[in-house]
């Protein structure tokens, strides 16, 4: 239980992290890294996983 708290901790602090250095980027190149993100996430997709609805 503990490590799984401490390990959301770590996902947490290194999304806070992301989200900051995402925040001093214009919109541009926001919209680009959200993209690249997407397109990123999508190709990790298991074909199971290609048809169902996103949460």
């Amino acid at each position: 239980m503990a490590a799984a708290v401490m390990s959301i901790d770590k996902q947490k602090a290194r999304a806070d992290e992301a989200l900051e250095l995402v925040g001093q980027l214009d919109t541009s190149m926001q919209k680009a890294v959200y993209i690249a993100t997407k397109m990123f996430l999508a190709a990790k997709e298991t074909p199971e996983e290609k048809g169902k609805p996103k949460k």
